[in-house]
């Protein structure tokens, strides 16, 4: 028993040494050699790999013409590897760190598809599968202010359009995020609330098809309040916009909608 723990001591050890003498060697490495390993790891989806060499080359030469690439490329790796508080803090580090820098359209771009990614529904929407439903809609609205960075400062870039179609769509799953909502607060009775929800998409959506849903529904939760003369003026509102909309039936079968 004492021989066999002394071998595995020994081999112990070794194998320490041998760790030691990989990690002196890698330290003596010029900082393209590390990019380049980093580099190779990332494309060949060893994401951990490629964020310890580059942050063993941010460590060993931190201004070096390689540190600033280095810093975006880790923050990719962190993203592709699903680490995403870890790439959202690597972006608005290189963002704070290089102002002007050339490569910063992209941070602000990256930092956009990783909130946009943080919610999966909302990647199956985008690809026509499913939306949002009511769920938390931080992630959806962070993206949307990363995005919205692209577009107005960097409009030129080339990362402008897929941000500007991303906005589009977020902005429209926010829009019939708040109709869900609304729906389920009319179908609760809780009509003040469906108001307020509907009047939040005429305001600030109002270039979205959820307007159509949101002057119905807060039409007949003005009806259920009372208030008979509010409910008929966006009942009228509502015909002049969205002349077929399948809410005027409804409304005039309540004598909300008078023709």
């Amino acid at each position: 028993m004492r021989r066999l723990i002394r071998i595995w001591l020994i081999l112990g050890l070794a194998s320490l040494a041998a760790c030691g003498r990989e990690h002196r060697v890698i330290h003596h490495w010029p900082a393209q050699r590390f990019y380049h390993e980093g580099v190779a790891a990332l494309k060949s989806g060893n994401y951990t790999m490629a964020i310890r060499r580059l942050q063993e080359l941010e460590a060993d030469y931190p201004y070096g013409r390689y540190a600033a690439q280095a810093q975006i490329v880790i923050a990719y790796a962190y993203y592709k590897n699903g680490e995403s508080d870890a790439a959202i803090a690597a972006t608005k580090r290189f963002i704070r760190l290089h102002p002007t820098d050339a490569r910063v359209p992209y941070a602000y771009y990256l930092m956009g598809l990783v909130e946009f990614h943080k919610n999966r529904s909302a990647i199956e929407h985008f690809f026509g599968v499913n939306q949002l439903r009511g769920r938390d809609t931080a992630a959806a609205r962070a993206a949307l202010r990363a995005f919205g960075t692209v577009v107005r400062r960097y409009p030129h870039s080339r990362y402008a359009t897929d941000a500007a179609e991303r906005m589009n769509y977020l902005v429209d799953m926010l829009a019939r995020n708040n109709i869900e909502v609304a729906r389920y607060y009319y179908t609760q009775g809780a009509y003040i609330a469906t108001v307020n929800r509907c009047r939040l998409v005429i305001e600030h959506y109002q270039r979205t098809p959820a307007v159509e849903d949101a002057l119905g529904l807060m039409a007949m939760a003005y009806e259920r309040l009372g208030l008979v003369d509010l409910s008929r003026d966006t009942a009228r509102v509502l015909a002049r916009n969205f002349p077929r909309s399948a809410y005027l039936r409804k409304l005039e079968r309540a004598h909300i909608l008078l023709r």
